[in-house]
Order: structure tokens, then sequence, then C-alpha cells
């Protein structure tokens, strides 16, 4: 018998403001958006505890083996093991969503995230009971997402409170609009307990507006410049490609204020509105300009999001030669990572990103050899796809280029390659077709 689960569900808590949920995936399966699977709804006032979670879990997974979870419905992330998972109430990942207070009105979002609402339990007992059972025993990482996490009159004081009561090998990733400067932030930089995340959207003040629902790119500039003093690598700049920031003008124009404040050693995440069920190979080529315009200035951490990845994983042979055309105009084909000059390869990351590429592209049909590594240590020893996933002990002595497989982790993997090998030149960055 096959029992299906999923990562999140045995390990992820997302704190809405009147809802828990196991994820934050975003999917079309049968014309309609999925994902964002609920736990359970919060009643105002209400204290939730970790034996609650506990039931929550269970009744979402048991309703996964019955097929009548339809958030979960198509999710591409679900996978059949041999042996039924041990649902707990321990938590690797949480992330804070608990109000939707925000200072824009992004043009691809909606009032989930700036409605206003305030959290109908208050997030530091919340965090303290989690504490006192020992639920955050394992969690490396907090995410505080919103709403804008910043502008929580309660922010500073819950970030320190979650830094003084979980393990002190925990980091916060805030995905921040940085309109506002924060010193908590900068003083949480400055001792390597933080990374942030900010979507820019825009290469014009006109364009930002139109996105981003306020004109404030030069606040945001200025403070992505101010917070990257202290180590450029732990801020994340996104850019969503959309309808109305997609030209050419809009995105040379992003990559031109990218270098005048100073940003080229961030790292660069590409996405696509999460509402576009398909995307076209206009789109796709809007991606491949800008990943070859942050790389033409010598940026290298540049990668796409996993929506991104499996749309490139799946390129039929015409769209693959179009694609290529049109890199090939703009003199950006070198971002297309070529087989032919490799005779093998580590592929990082033993995950759903890492099936697609490995199934689907004409890089890994057409490589001579390569093997998977994990930081997973239940996955290390294991099989994937056919192959033995090895453990970090395989970088040493091992000169093969890398792949990355992997978004949300993609820093943290890079800077583990970088202490283990003492260099990064041999990751990979560009599009694997």
């Amino acid at each position: 018998m096959a029992y299906k689960t999923c990562d999140d569900l045995e390990n992820s808590l997302y704190l809405g403001p009147d809802q828990f949920r196991a994820c934050c995936q975003r999917f079309f399966y049968e014309s309609k958006i999925r994902g964002d699977a609920p736990l359970m709804n919060l009643d105002e006032n209400s204290l939730p505890t970790p034996k609650q979670i506990l039931k929550a879990r269970q009744n979402l997974y048991n309703k996964i083996q019955n097929d009548k979870a339809e958030s979960c419905k198509g999710c591409r992330y679900i996978e059949e093991v041999d042996n039924p998972p041990q649902i707990t109430n321990n938590i690797k990942h949480l992330s804070i969503e608990h109000h939707s207070v925000c200072n824009l009105r992004c043009a691809y979002c909606s009032e989930i995230y700036y409605g206003g609402k305030k959290p109908h339990y208050k997030i530091d007992e919340f965090i303290k009971s989690l504490s006192k059972e020992n639920c955050l025993n394992n969690c490396k990482q907090i995410v505080w997402g919103g709403g804008e996490p910043t502008a929580d009159k309660s922010f500073q004081k819950t970030l320190e409170n979650i830094d003084h009561y979980s393990s002190p090998d925990l980091y916060h990733r805030v995905f921040t609009n940085s309109v506002s400067y924060r010193k908590v932030v900068e003083e949480f930089l400055k001792k390597r307990l933080i990374k942030i995340i900010t979507s820019v959207d825009a290469g014009t003040e006109e364009t930002f507006t139109k996105v981003r629902g306020r004109n404030r790119m030069k606040n945001v500039f200025e403070n992505l410049h101010k917070y990257s003093r202290y180590k450029p690598s732990d801020i994340a700049i996104k850019y969503i490609i959309n309808n109305e920031n997609n030209s050419e003008y809009e995105l040379k124009e992003f990559v031109k204020k990218c270098v005048k404040y100073d940003l080229t050693g961030c790292c660069f995440q590409i996405s696509i509105n999460y509402k576009y069920e398909k995307l076209s190979l206009s789109q796709l080529n809007s991606v491949g300009f800008l990943m070859g315009s942050l790389m033409k200035e010598n940026i290298k951490k540049v990668y796409v999001d996993d929506h991104i990845m499996a749309r490139f994983a799946g390129l039929n042979s015409n769209e693959k030669i179009k694609l290529e055309d049109f890199l090939k105009i703009h003199g950006f084909e070198n971002i297309l990572i070529d087989p032919k000059k490799y005779d093998s390869i580590i592929l990082f990351g033993a995950g759903q990103i890492a099936k697609e590429l490995v199934t689907k592209t004409n890089f890994f049909k057409n490589i001579c050899s390569f093997d998977i590594i994990d930081t997973s240590s239940k996955k290390i020893g294991t099989k994937f796809l056919g192959k033995k996933i090895h453990g970090m002990d395989l970088l040493e002595n091992d000169n093969r280029n890398l792949i990355i497989s992997a978004v949300q982790s993609f820093d943290d993997i890079y800077s583990l390659i970088l202490d283990k090998k003492g260099n990064s030149q041999n990751i990979l960055c560009g599009l694997v077709v």
C-alpha cells in the first residue's frame, strides 16, 4: 500500500490572521488555482495549541489519502511512500503571516495580503507555547510574510522574542517591500540572523507605481543599498514578470538601477505572476532577457522560481529553437547551459524540481553522466530516479560543475557549496532546457 504525503504537511506551518495553513504552494489543476492548503480556521481571541495543530495535520493527511483535500489535488509535491509517515506537531519551517497590513497595493496581489486584518491570536503567546512544547526544536528558519511584516508595531518585539525562545541555529527570512528602513533588520543583518527578500518588479518609477500601487521606488533602492552593506548575499531581489513590466526597456532600466545602487552582490530571483496558468514563449523570452542582462553585469547569483523552471524544462523542440534564436539575437545565448561542454555534472537537490529537470529537459537527455547530492539525512543513501543520493562529502576533491535545483533555499545551498569548496567557480548559473 502506498501512502501520500508531502514535506510541508509533515514539517511546515503557515500562520494567517484567521487561519493556519500547511503550505504556500499555488498551482493550477483542472483550471482552478489550488494550494495554500488550510489546516484550521481560528476564532477571535483564540490561542491554538500544539495538540490542535497535530490534529489538523492528521485530518489533512487523511483527506489526502481519500482524495478529499481539494486544495491538494494535482499538487506535484505530493509523493507516495511505502510506509505511513509519522505526523507530529514538530515544525521545521514556520511562516508568520499573521496580519494583512501593507503600505503598497501591488497589482498582482489580493486583499488577503493587504486587507488590514489583525490576528485572532497573540503571536508572542503562541510562539511561547510552541517553544514550551518543544515544537520548534528542529526549526532552522522562520519566514515573515504578510502583509508587510515590518509594518506591524510588534514586529521588533516578536522578532526578538523568537530569537530568545528558539534554537540558536535559527535564522529569519523576511519578505519585505523595503519601503521603510527598519533598524532591527539592520541589527539582525549584522548578526547574520536574518535574510531579506524584496520584490521590485520595475525599472522606472512610472511602472513601479502602476505595478506596486505607490511611487516608492527610490525608497526601496536606497534601503536595499543600506541593507546590502553588511552581506549582499543575504539580500534577495525579486522581479515578478507580468504584462505591465516585461518590456526590454523596463528590464534594462531595472538592471541599471541595481548596478547604480551597488546591488550586484545580491541574489536575484526571477518570478512570474502566479495567476498565469500557462506561460507563453514571449514571457519566457522576457525571463531569458532579464537573466542575460543581469549576468552581463557579472551578477553570479541569478535563478528562476519553480513555476518558470518547470516551464523551461517542458519546452518542445520548436519552442527551444525559438528561445535560442531570441537569446542569440540579444547576445545572451550563454545563459543556456550546454550539455556538450560537460562530461559530467553534479545536481544539488533531490526534490520535485530536480525530478522535472532530469526527466523533461534535453540537457539531462544529452549529458553523459551526473550525480545527485542533498543535505537531507532522510534522503542521503536512498535512490532518486534510480541514482544513489550522496551527501556533501561528494564535493571533496571533486571538481565537477554543479547545478542547484532549488528556489527558496538557493542562497543557502550556494553558501554551503562556497564553504565546502572555498569558491563558487563551479556553480553553473543559467537556464536548463
